[in-house]
C-alpha cells in the first residue's frame, strides 16, 4: 500500500473540514464570504491599492537613498545593512503594514540591495499593522481613545526595534552560492518600475490580499456559529485566524484586558497575515525567522504597552466605557466597481500578452512563408 505524504492527508482532511461547515452552517458561511467582499470593497482596497502603488515608485526611485535618512542608524548599525535604500524600505513597512511590507522588501532583493538574510531581519522587524489601523480603527473605534491607539502602536514599534536586533545576533550568516549572489538578482530582475508596472502589480497583490481576507472572513464566520459569541476562547482563536477579527474581540473583554488582548492580536499578526505575507514575499525568503520572532514579539510588546500605560495615566481605564461604535469608511460602490474592472482588464491583459501574443508573433512567419511559396 503506498503511503500518503502527511502534509497531502493534512490538506484533505482541512477541506473536508471545510465542506462540513459549508454544509452544516451555509448561512453562517454566506454572510462570513459577503463581509469579506464587503471589507475589501469598502476598507481593504481604498487603503491598500493607493500606498501599493506609491511605495513601489518610491522603493525603486532616487529618493529611496534618502527617505529613510531617520531609519538609517538602526539599520546601518543596528542590522548591519549598509544601503540606505534598506532604511525606506522599513520606513515603508511601518507605515503601510505587512503587506507593503512583503512586497518592498521583495523588491529591495530582487534589486539586489539587500541579501536573503537582510531580507529576513527586515521582514522580522517590518511586518506589522500600520499607524492609520492601529490608531484609527483598533484605539479609536475599538478601544475609544486614540491615545490608546498610539500606546499600542509604540509598543509594537518598540518590540519591533527589539527583535530585530535579536534576530541579528541568532541569525547565521548567508553562505555564498555562485551565481545566486545580488549582481545576478538584478541582471535577472525585471524591467525598471514606472506607474504602469508599479499598477499592475498593485493589482495582482490586491487580488492576493483579498482573496485571504475573504477566505478568513468565511472561516471566522463558520467557526462563530460553534464558538461563543464573546469570551476569552472566543477572542484568542479569532486572534490566531485574523488580526482584525481578534481586534474585534478582543475589544469586547472590556478594561485593561481590552487593550493588552488587542495587542497582543496585532503583535501575533495571525494565519490570515502570515499567508498574505507568503504569497506577497519572494520565494527565496524564508519566513522561519519571522514565525519564530513572533513569541519574543508578544512578550516584548506587552511589556512595553504596561511601561506605556503607566506612563500615559488614565488610558487603560478609557477602556472599560462599554462597547464601542464601529465605524465602518467605505468608499462609494461605483468606485469599487471601477477598481474591479480594472483588475479584470489587466489580468486579461496579462493572460493575452503572455501566451496570446506569443502564438500570434510564432505564427506570423509561417503565414508570410506560405505566401512567398
Amino acid at each position: 500500500m503506498k503511503k500518503i505524504p502527511l502534509r497531502a492527508a493534512g490538506g484533505g482532511v482541512f477541506a473536508l473540514a471545510l465542506l462540513t461547515l459549508l454544509f452544516a452552517f451555509p448561512f453562517a458561511c454566506i454572510e462570513g464570504v459577503r463581509a469579506g467582499l464587503a471589507s475589501c470593497t469598502q476598507q481593504v482596497i481604498p487603503a491598500l491599492f493607493p500606498f501599493f502603488v506609491v511605495s513601489s515608485l518610491l522603493a525603486a526611485s532616487p529618493l529611496a537613498k534618502i527617505l529613510g535618512a531617520a531609519v538609517w542608524p538602526y539599520t546601518r548599525f543596528g542590522l548591519g545593512i549598509r544601503d540606505s535604500r534598506a532604511a525606506t524600505a522599513l520606513l515603508l513597512a511601518w507605515l503601510g503594514g505587512f503587506a507593503v511590507a512583503a512586497r518592498v522588501i521583495s523588491q529591495m532583493y530582487e534589486e539586489g540591495v539587500v541579501d536573503r538574510r537582510q531580507a529576513q531581519l527586515l521582514l522580522v522587524c517590518g511586518v506589522g499593522s500600520g499607524p492609520a489601523f492601529v490608531v484609527n480603527t483598533v484605539g479609536c473605534l475599538l478601544l475609544g481613545s486614540p491615545r490608546l491607539g498610539w500606546c499600542v502602536f509604540a509598543a509594537l514599534l518598540l518590540a519591533s526595534l527589539a527583535v530585530g536586533l535579536l534576530a541579528r545576533m541568532f541569525l547565521p550568516p548567508e553562505p555564498e552560492v555562485p551565481g545566486s549572489g545580488a549582481a545576478f538578482r538584478h541582471e535577472s530582475a525585471a524591467k525598471p518600475v514606472s506607474l504602469v508596472s508599479a499598477v499592475q502589480g498593485a493589482l495582482q497583490s490586491m487580488l492576493t490580499v483579498c482573496g485571504f481576507v475573504t477566505f478568513f472572513c468565511f472561516l471566522n464566520s463558520a467557526l462563530g456559529s460553534i464558538l461563543p459569541a464573546e469570551g476569552p476562547t472566543r477572542a484568542a482563536l479569532a486572534a490566531l485566524l485574523e488580526v482584525t477579527g481578534g481586534c474585534v474581540q478582543a475589544s469586547r473583554l472590556g478594561g485593561a484586558t481590552a487593550v493588552y488582548g488587542c495587542c497582543a492580536a496585532l503583535s501575533i499578526q495571525s494565519l490570515s497575515v502570515f499567508l498574505q505575507v507568503r504569497a506577497l514575499l519572494c520565494r527565496d525568503i524564508s519566513l522561519l525567522s519571522l514565525t519564530a520572532a513572533r513569541p519574543v514579539h508578544l512578550a516584548v510588546s506587552l511589556g512595553m504597552l504596561r511601561l506605556l500605560l503607566r506612563l500615559v495615566p488614565g488610558t487603560a481605564a478609557a477602556a472599560a466605557a462599554g462597547e464601542r461604535l464601529i465605524v465602518q469608511s467605505r468608499t462609494a460602490p461605483d468606485a469599487a466597481l471601477v477598481l474591479f474592472a480594472l483588475c479584470c482588464v489587466v489580468l486579461y491583459g496579462f493572460g493575452f500578452t503572455s501566451s496570446g501574443q506569443k502564438s500570434i508573433m510564432d505564427e506570423n512567419p509561417k503565414r508570410r512563408r506560405r505566401r512567398v511559396s
